[in-house]
């Protein structure tokens, strides 16, 4: 399955880079990492930071100015030591770090980062992330010295931060001469990063990676070598890691603490960080689900904790109701919603009661009857085709509606189609992933309910806002937010959305999202978990674009 990245956030906690990595007091240097990915695909040698497509080690070649844990909030420097928001959030002003060469020799500065987001707007192909768009109201990029950069705004935009953090930094002297950015595969990668290229085995599908000699981090890597096998599927790579022939997977495993951990409790690892959320989206274009207290039946009739231990075996949590990811309650979830939000459990008896309280009552037979008498219609739930966990919780939600008088049917379809129906609003219900995630809740109101990513007909094209709900009050909530760089304001932005949602239900959060990291202390130690979550943003290791796969590489050592 897929996931699409989107603009904003703001980042609430600054800390010293230094502070996610091991006490090299302790650390035995050398070995080989093996790594074994289900990436369901032969192996593409692309290298291409800017690409979609691009193989899943860049992040331990190309580096970011900031990544900020998507778990925490924390913020850790890399190209980037320091960033300010000023003349009223107009001006981002970003310090780069000095000493730093590229992989080539030659020295890294400012001038490197001017280039790379310039470079964005002059070939918006490759701003992914739509920096350079003329929504984001960035106006100007300039260095100022070796070690200064000015992000000009035309208006405060300090969401945009996230974006601008995580953009992987290219070197002038090589891609100004590339005139077709989004084709090229850029063979021979030159980064800052902590590994250099070394071999592309494409019949074995594996990429060898050798340590850095340069690196700016001193003493960093403790590894002097990682091999990255790419995988067709998740079987494989259970066996593989069951083998003992990786040390790190990446993939969902049915069952994982009986069929990996239970094997060898002393060294078999995981780490499924939920970093997002599961939902149920509703079509409010379509009647009855434009009726929030339909929703707000159908939200109490589901049972979410049976999802959660049948779909997740108990490894995601169940979601709250609010949207909001469990890492994030204690700093965005508004004390006064608290009691509200924890009401929202499986209660079918207050589900029919709502339903009732809206004209909606069963007949004899059991079938729910629309206010003006005649029977419910069946709804379709849409799932991807094969996506055995997606099915798993259509067919609970299926159960649950029966209950009520509701009558479904499931309908699965192939990647594509699927994304296409719910683009273009010709679904019932459906089972899908949120849109939008990151170190605060803005990112996924964002793109749930911004207007300019939603649609008004059936058949129009909606970018990321799939249930096609929008709310004024949520609009004007996400433009104070994304005005201010006062944490206090964007709380108060943040607990109206929080409200609306409990009020509204304009989607059902159903279960924690997870990301997969799977991990064998055979011979390495220093692995990411829930009492140090220093790597858990997109993807828990290395992926297109995210850093946390750069930390764990430099944090996991020899034992």
């Amino acid at each position: 399955m897929s996931k699409k990245i989107f603009v904003a956030i703001v980042i609430v906690l600054l800390v010293a880079s230094l502070a996610v990595f091991a006490d090299s007091a302790t650390i035995k240097d050398g070995g080989t990492l093996r790594i074994a990915y289900a990436v369901g695909s032969n192996l593409v040698p692309n290298f291409n930071p800017f690409s979609p497509n691009a193989v899943y080690v860049l992040p331990a070649i190309y580096e970011p100015l900031f990544w900020i844990n998507g778990l925490t909030g924390e913020t850790t420097d890399f190209l980037g030591t320091s960033y300010k928001w000023e003349d009223d959030n107009l001006q981002l002003i970003v310090t780069t770090r000095q000493g730093v060469k590229w992989s080539d020799g030659i020295p890294f500065t400012a001038q490197d980062v001017a280039f790379t987001f310039n470079y964005m707007k002059k070939y918006p192909a490759i701003d992914n992330n739509g920096i350079g768009a003329d929504s984001s109201n960035l106006v100007s990029v300039k260095a100022s010295g070796n070690n200064t950069v000015i992000f000009t705004f035309s208006k405060p935009n300090t969401a945009i931060f996230y974006y601008i953090a995580e953009q992987p930094i290219v070197p002038e002297h090589i891609w100004s001469g590339i005139s077709n950015p989004s084709e090229w595969t850029n063979p021979n990668p030159v980064g800052t990063g902590p590994f250099l290229l070394s071999s592309i085995d494409l019949p074995n599908n594996t990429i060898t990676l050798v340590k850095n000699p340069n690196y700016w981090m001193e003493g960093k890597p403790y590894i002097d070598k990682v091999i990255f096998s790419s995988l067709l599927s998740n079987t494989t790579m259970l066996e593989t890691l069951l083998s003992g022939r990786a040390d790190m997977g990446g993939g969902f495993i049915p069952n994982i603490q009986k069929v990996w951990a239970d094997k060898n409790p002393s060294v078999n690892k995981y780490w499924w960080p939920a970093n997002s959320i599961n939902v149920l989206l509703m079509n409010t274009a379509k009647y009855p689900f434009n009726l929030p207290t339909f929703r707000e039946a159908i939200a109490f009739g589901i049972d979410k904790q049976a999802i959660e231990e049948r779909a997740y075996y108990n490894v995601g949590g169940v979601a709250n109701p609010t949207g909001i990811i469990s890492s994030q309650l204690d700093e965005w979830l508004d004390p006064n919603l608290t009691e509200l939000a924890n009401s929202f459990n499986f209660d079918p008896q207050k589900a029919m009661t709502l339903l009732n309280s809206i004209g909606f009552k069963k007949n004899s037979s059991g079938q729910l009857l629309q206010p003006n008498g005649d029977p419910l219609p069946s709804f379709k739930i849409l799932v991807g085709a094969g996506w055995t966990d997606f099915i798993t919780i259509a067919q609970i939600i299926q159960d649950n509606l029966k209950t009520l008088g509701i009558t479904t049917t499931i309908d699965q379809e192939s990647y594509g189609t699927y994304i296409s129906s719910l683009m273009s609003g010709t679904y019932d219900m459906a089972v899908c992933w949120a849109t939008g995630h990151g170190p605060t809740p803005y990112y996924f109101y964002y793109n749930e309910f911004n207007p300019a990513f939603s649609a008004n007909k059936i058949g129009e094209t909606a970018i990321s806002d799939y249930s096609r709900y929008t709310n004024p009050l949520i609009t004007a909530a996400l433009q104070v937010y994304s005005s201010t760089s006062d944490l206090g304001l964007q709380k108060q932005a943040i607990y109206t959305i929080e409200r609306i949602m409990l009020m509204d239900v304009p989607l059902i959060p159903l279960t924690g999202r997870t990301e997969f990291g799977e991990f064998s202390e055979v011979n390495f130690t220093g692995w990411p978990s829930n009492t140090n979550p220093y790597g858990g943003d997109s993807e828990i290791g290395l992926g297109t674009t995210p850093i946390s796969g750069e930390l764990i590489l430099l944090n996991v050592h020899l034992k």
